[in-house]
């Protein structure tokens, strides 16, 4: 079976990868437009390359014009050859903007000169500045009117992609028939934090029945959509750079607090260049969790009486001496579990991050120094949890 072919979206997205890096992409860029302004007609040209760039890109390209002249070039290139010398650096008060050594060779020092060219250049995501040669025609060849359209073909395809911010929060939980009205509004916290995986789908067609490809059938496995993945921040926040399509679908990963989600972004409902990323907010339904707090104190050297409670005692009617310096594991019952460490809030009183665990069987280790390790199994319930644990002293 021979090698699989890539769709025109595709092959783009492979071209942008290999000037901007896979993983970054500019939010902001400069365009340096080199013009020879004595050659006739190629400033009209450049002025309105330079109108259509603004119009569909100003958002996120600034457009700096740099004048040439051919004939100081050639004047230059005359003078270097007869007297042996070379040609200087560029001088960076005479740049209209920065342009770092090493991503282009100055106009004036190339042995053909160029009568109009675009230079894209931008940081890179550790503030590196970098540059792309996007068009560029050399003398004798000059730039005519009817070129402007297909000179801006070319530029186009590099603006492509664009940034998604994706802000996760949890919904708030579905009230039970029979709950207070604000009881569970109290306790919801719709924080949902780092390292979930979100993806973006974009629904590319993957070409045309026509031509060449009349003649064979696509494969369904390279129809698939193309996923863009990101992970969000502390804040819930997941940014991504991406090539939309029509139709794309963002997809939000399960994970033991919540289901995962699927949502429907049109390209249509994208927010303009003009009105900065795309800003999407999704909510999470959660699961049912369970509230667990464990009580973690000394055994007192006197036991309370249990009688009137058939040997149960009521730890939590009793003084307690709190074990400040305690450590207390929660383990699920299930394979390749991961202990989950609860966080100590006072009083001996530990809890388990982010509101709570997912209901069923685990096993609860405490420790602490000078005293006896307890370790019990338990079922966490959907509600509140709370286990009293005294411990015997070594």
């Amino acid at each position: 079976m021979g090698a699989k072919s890539k769709g025109p979206v595709e092959q783009q997205l492979e071209r942008l990868d290999s000037v901007f890096g896979k993983e970054t992409y500019f939010q902001h860029s400069k365009m340096v437009l080199t013009v020879a302004r004595d050659l006739t007609g190629v400033m009209k040209v450049a002025h309105r390359l330079q109108a259509k760039v603004h119009e569909h890109f100003g958002a996120i390209c600034e457009v700096f014009m740099e004048h040439v002249k051919h004939e100081l070039w050639t004047k230059l290139h005359e003078t270097t050859s007869q007297l042996g010398v070379t040609k200087g650096a560029e001088v960076p008060d005479a740049q209209v903007t920065y342009i770092p050594e090493g991503i282009r060779v100055h106009p004036y020092k190339r042995e053909q000169m160029p009568t109009l060219e675009a230079l894209l250049v931008w940081d890179d995501a550790s503030g590196i500045t970098r540059g792309h040669c996007l068009y560029s025609i050399s003398y004798p060849e000059l730039p005519s009117m009817d070129q402007v359209d297909m000179i801006f073909d070319i530029i186009q395809p590099y603006f492509a992609k664009r940034w998604l911010v994706v802000e996760l929060r949890l919904a708030p939980p579905v009230r039970g028939e029979f709950e207070e009205p604000d009881s569970e509004a109290k306790l919801h916290d719709p924080y949902v934090g780092t390292g979930v995986d979100v993806t973006v789908l974009a629904c590319h067609p993957y070409g045309f029945a026509r031509g060449d490809q009349a003649e064979t059938i696509a494969n369904v496995k390279q129809c698939q959509p193309m996923a863009f993945k990101g992970v969000s921040d502390d804040a819930g926040r997941a940014r991504i750079c991406f090539m939309p399509a029509e139709i794309n679908k963002v997809q939000v990963a399960e994970t033991e607090r919540f289901y995962g989600a699927e949502t429907v972004l049109p390209r249509s409902s994208m927010f303009s260049l003009h009105d900065g990323p795309t800003i999407m907010t999704i909510d999470l339904t959660p699961k049912a969790i369970s509230v667990t707090t464990v009580h973690v104190f000394a055994m007192p050297g006197k036991m309370p009486s249990a009688e009137e409670t058939e040997g149960i005692i009521d730890w939590a009617a009793e003084e307690r001496e709190p074990l400040l310096a305690a450590s207390v594991e929660i383990t699920p019952l299930k394979d390749n579990a991961t202990p989950i460490a609860l966080a100590h809030i006072g009083s001996g009183d530990f809890v388990a991050p982010d509101g709570g665990l997912p209901e069923g069987c685990v096993s609860i280790l405490i420790q602490c120094p000078g005293y006896e390790q307890e370790e019990r199994t338990v079922m966490l319930l959907v509600g509140a949890n709370d286990f009293y644990v005294p411990l015997k002293r070594v």
